[in-house]
């Protein structure tokens, strides 16, 4: 492991990043110069790099196959998108520090300073010793997905092994795994991945720490110029208040997306949530069209 201060982030290329998504199992295809990948229900497609901005043409060139699949427009075709993409981020990378955070946010971090060790894990024994209870403890708490077995885990373990692009910050109380979070350069976007927290490590605020050092290893790493902390989550409003304190702002990034009538009626009315993520549409709120 290596202190915060001096850990580092590998930008990779879309090609680059395809094909180690392929090498982790998932399905990615190529067409239209564009490397799409199926993500969540099977049959969805989105570009692999998600805020890559693509022409009208390009985001009509998505799988045919599918039951859907979004794509963000580049600004000289934002007037065809029918959606958005919610992102959160820091309004202003470049400018993104201690004084972005609210008052109370900013007592949080010192707090968090004096009893966390912020590290990037450069070998994976503590997460193969740990890791797993703390995945299962904090999804237990959360409710985010079903904890993975034993045998998933190691596999997703395999995945930060191979990849060279994953970067892994960890944070140590005495010397104890308290919680860790991944994040990856595609083509000078940077994007948090996934984040645990053990329950008895919240105490020490190292959710405020982690998400802070994040966005500042982003932001000092050359080539990268926007920082994606997730996507907007209105049903989580505790989560959602936490990353506004941080400083952080929901952008609507205009998209065009496509699904099949049935399959649109079907996650608008049992999965309102995620419909508004993958079309920036409301879940009352009746589409604008029905995409490419």
């Amino acid at each position: 492991m290596r202190d915060i201060a001096e850990a580092a982030l590998v930008s990779v290329t879309e090609a680059e990043f395809a094909a180690a998504r392929r090498a982790e199992g998932a399905q990615v295809v190529l067409r239209g110069g564009v490397h799409w990948e199926q993500v969540g229900a099977r049959g969805f497609y989105q570009p692999v790099h998600l805020l890559r901005r693509l022409s009208l043409d390009e985001a009509r060139a998505a799988p045919p196959w599918g039951w859907g699949h979004r794509a963000v427009l580049r600004p000289g075709d934002a007037g065809a998108a029918n959606g958005t993409l919610p992102i959160i981020r820091p309004p202003d990378l470049a400018r993104y520090d201690e004084f972005s955070l609210q008052r109370r946010r900013r007592s949080c971090l010192r707090g968090a300073r004096q009893r966390v060790r912020l590290v990037q894990l450069t070998d994976l024994g503590l997460l193969a010793e740990q890791g797993h209870e703390l995945v299962r403890d904090s999804l237990a708490r959360t409710g985010h997905r079903a904890p993975p077995s034993r045998a998933a885990y190691a596999d997703k373990l395999r995945h930060y092994a191979r990849g060279r692009h994953w970067c892994v910050l960890a944070g140590l109380i005495d010397g104890r795994l308290g919680g860790y979070g991944d994040a990856y350069v595609v083509d000078g976007v940077a994007y948090a991945g996934e984040v645990y927290y053990a329950s008895w490590a919240l105490p020490s605020n190292l959710p405020t720490l982690l998400n802070f050092e994040v966005a500042m290893l982003c932001r000092r790493t050359p080539g990268v110029h926007t920082f994606v902390n997730g996507l907007e989550t209105p049903e989580h409003a505790s989560l959602m208040l936490f990353k506004r304190t941080m400083g952080l702002v929901v952008d609507h990034l205009p998209v065009r997306w496509h699904m099949l009538p049935p399959a649109r009626a079907v996650v608008r009315r049992w999965r309102p949530h995620a419909f508004y993520r993958l079309t920036g549409q409301a879940p009352g709120r009746a589409p604008s069209g029905p995409g490419s």
